[in-house]
């Protein structure tokens, strides 16, 4: 770890990539929890890495390379949302007022809802998806996957009809 950081201190350019590979995807997922825009997420820890990197001397004031990555990230995203989106800095102070109790109740909802999606079968989980996850409509569905658009309206139905009993069983 130390070896590590003095690597990353004096510019090592394959010690910053391997860094980069390291927490890329981990640092994605953080800002998207806040930024719940994954093109913006991307965005946001592209400039987190430059920022890293430039400012790689100031490493040395956090517990943890991470640590400093994140609050790189965690800046970068409210920069972000004040710059271009009120209402997603509102919504991210909403969730982060909620106890640790009601986290973990909605994870353990979240698991539940995720487990009973997975026993749907493919083409079930398939039209859901578009439907609910990408926010298309009928007809866009009907064009995706080639069906009629009253066969998509009865899988959907069908299949949110099954997706409400699997996760009531659980």
């Amino acid at each position: 770890m130390e070896e590590q950081l003095q690597l990353l201190k004096s510019g090592d350019e394959s010690a910053f990539e391997e860094f980069v590979l390291k927490h890329r995807k981990e640092a994605v997922n953080f800002a998207l929890s806040i930024l719940k825009d994954y093109h913006a997420a991307e965005d946001v820890v592209q400039d987190s890495f430059a920022i890293f990197y430039v400012y790689r001397e100031r490493l040395k004031d956090y517990s943890t390379l991470k640590s400093y990555l994140f609050s790189i990230v965690h800046n970068k995203s409210v920069d972000y949302i004040r710059d271009n989106d009120k209402n997603i800095y509102t919504d991210y102070q909403i969730a982060s007022t909620i106890s640790p109790e009601e986290i973990i109740v909605n994870r353990e909802k979240e698991h539940k809802f995720i487990d009973s999606f997975n026993k749907l079968d493919e083409s079930q989980k398939s039209i859901l998806y578009l439907y609910a996850f990408q926010q298309m409509s009928y007809n866009e569905i009907s064009e995706v996957l080639g069906i009629s658009l009253a066969k998509v309206k009865i899988n959907i139905f069908r299949a949110r009809k099954k997706l409400k009993a699997l996760y009531a069983e659980k």
